[in-house]
């Protein structure tokens, strides 16, 4: 279920915003907004637990799948560091064959779309 240009187009008219920016998306949960309009407007279905308390520690923010791809994506701001916990749940999903598992950061909006796409992975 592909977001269309429109969908995205109100995504961003909604955000304040004509394009994206750093700026826009320095929280964790703007840039976790963001990630998820891309990753819908590519075609991907999108998890998110909204709230954690009562789940496993150090599960990846954001889980997504087009199909073809899995990527388990650990959300941070620019300066936010990563718990123990999901240092070790990024480093086993990441020896998993086809699995992309990182950490993104505002800093990293000029590459996200391209990560989606599959390009530098």
């Amino acid at each position: 279920m592909r977001m269309s240009e429109l969908e995205y187009a109100a995504y961003l008219h909604r955000r304040g915003q004509r394009s994206t920016s750093a700026d826009a998306v320095l929280t964790e949960a703007g840039l976790v907004e963001h990630i998820r309009a891309l990753a819908k407007r590519g075609g991907f279905l999108c998890y998110h637990t909204h709230d954690s308390r009562k789940s496993e520690p150090g599960f990846p923010d954001l889980v997504m799948t087009n199909g073809r791809r899995l990527l388990c994506w650990e959300v941070k701001t620019s300066t936010g560091k990563l718990t123990v916990a999901q240092a070790r749940w990024l480093a086993l999903l990441e020896r998993v064959p086809g699995v992309d598992a990182r950490v993104v950061r505002p800093q990293d909006l000029g590459a996200i779309e391209g990560w989606l796409r599959g390009e530098g992975v």
